[in-house]
């Protein structure tokens, strides 16, 4: 049996990261539960949210940023 972890989500005033997809601002940034570090505009934060949860250890969400998978 698989146990599934929820990802630690803090919210923050701002995030200075860009996308590690198309470098746009980024709304939201990853910690892996592997180790590593992502970070995904609003765009991407909210067409891949169901795989960012899965893999995500932590979570930082730009304040006011409505993302999908919160």
């Amino acid at each position: 049996m698989t146990t599934m972890l929820t990802p630690e989500i803090t919210t923050v005033v701002e995030l200075t990261e860009r996308c590690d997809r198309c470098n746009a601002p980024a709304r939201l940034e990853i910690t892996l539960v592997g180790g590593g570090e992502l970070a995904f505009c609003g765009h991407h934060a909210n067409r891949h949210y169901e795989d960012i949860v899965r893999v995500a250890e932590r979570i930082l969400l730009e304040e006011g940023f409505e993302w999908a998978g919160k």
